[in-house]
């Protein structure tokens, strides 16, 4: 009974999460706190919100050109990228190799395992981030976040 009910509130606790980031506040909010954390995890919100972009494309039956647009877009951004480190979020290699092998194939899976990682990695600071936010009303939370970038800038060049 106990995993059971813990189960639940895990999977209640991702739905939860999947909801923030897709809406562009409170998205905002946490690819902000996460910058703060490590390099490449704001670029993992980006990625995951580009992946359901596209897979909402795919599921709108709009022309394959488009879709191979959107592809190659995500891919040349984050996957192999012109700017160092040509890998822009946080995935093993081989998976972005299966991804620039599989990217002339259409439809809604090619990011799967991609998105699945970045969600997985992304979803360990989302605790983090609920007790950050508890105390502040919205409009304070980016201010706040900004005070502390300030802050960790400061120490890096002290």
């Amino acid at each position: 009974q106990h995993v059971d009910n813990k189960w639940v509130s895990s999977s209640r606790e991702k739905i939860a999460f999947r909801k923030a980031l897709l809406n562009p506040v409170t998205a905002k909010q946490f690819q902000r706190f996460v910058s703060l954390k490590g390099d490449l995890l704001e670029n993992g919100v980006l990625f995951w919100q580009e992946v359901q972009k596209y897979k909402d494309l795919c599921h709108s039956h709009c022309d394959d050109a488009t879709v191979q647009k959107k592809i190659t877009a995500i891919i040349d951004c984050f996957i192999s990228s012109a700017v160092p480190p040509a890998l822009q979020i946080d995935i093993p290699a081989e998976q972005a190799k299966k991804i620039l092998e599989h990217r002339k194939e259409l439809g809604p899976y090619i990011f799967r395992e991609a998105q699945m990682t970045i969600f997985a990695l992304l979803f360990k600071f989302w605790p983090k981030f609920c007790k950050f936010r508890r105390n502040l009303a919205s409009d304070k939370i980016l201010l706040a976040l900004e005070k502390k970038k300030g802050k960790k800038m400061q120490k890096k060049e002290g």
